[in-house]
């Protein structure tokens, strides 16, 4: 930072210095060969000057620059390679895409084929519980159903031979049968003994 105030505060002490001396001179306007000359040299001095301070800053900055340049195009060499295989992960998707779908797609028809078996099976195994519990309540209805009819068909028989039997029993019938009952319960209670 100090080189840099040095080599300004010279550039302007140079550049006022001529200014002065030409003013003490009594500002003619004319310029001679020496003059010019002068001048040449003045600039060359002050350039020369200029370089040999800056040279280090100069030579640093440009050095500097380069670095960062080159660091710049090294990042940017690797962003395009980070992009370029991006892209290609890209295409290379976008071009499994579609089978990508159609596995999709078939898995998808897969599932559902497999879930409507599902449904198909528990529904007839539902409908074959539902079948044999209603066949068994007909049966257990038929059974009933024949077990009151012979209920009542012997209710009836019973009634129809107790109705015979009382039109055809007369007195002399009865007393056959009350004594042949009669004889029957003594010889079965005869043999118990």
């Amino acid at each position: 930072m100090k080189k840099i105030i040095l080599v300004l505060l010279f550039i302007v002490i140079s550049c006022i210095l001529p200014a002065v001396s030409f003013a003490a001179e009594g500002g003619e306007a004319g310029w001679g060969w020496w003059e010019t000359a002068g001048r040449w040299v003045n600039i060359l001095v002050i350039f020369g000057v200029i370089f040999y301070f800056a040279r280090g800053f100069i030579s640093k900055y440009f050095s500097d620059r380069r670095e960062n340049i080159g660091t710049e195009i090294e990042e940017a060499q690797a962003a395009r390679k980070n992009a370029e295989a991006e892209l290609a992960k890209m295409k290379d998707k976008m071009s499994r895409l579609d089978q990508e779908l159609e596995e999709l797609q078939r898995q998808a028809e897969e599932n559902a084929r497999k879930e409507k078996e599902k449904i198909e099976a528990e529904a007839a195994a539902e409908s074959e519980k539902i079948i044999s519990s209603v066949k068994g309540e007909v049966d257990g209805l038929m059974r009933a159903a024949r077990d009151e009819l012979k209920s009542y068909a012997g209710q009836l028989a019973v009634d129809l031979a107790a109705k015979k039997i009382r039109s055809e029993m007369d007195e002399e019938n009865r007393e056959k049968v009350v004594k042949r009952f009669l004889e029957d319960l003594s010889e079965s209670e005869g043999g118990k003994q």
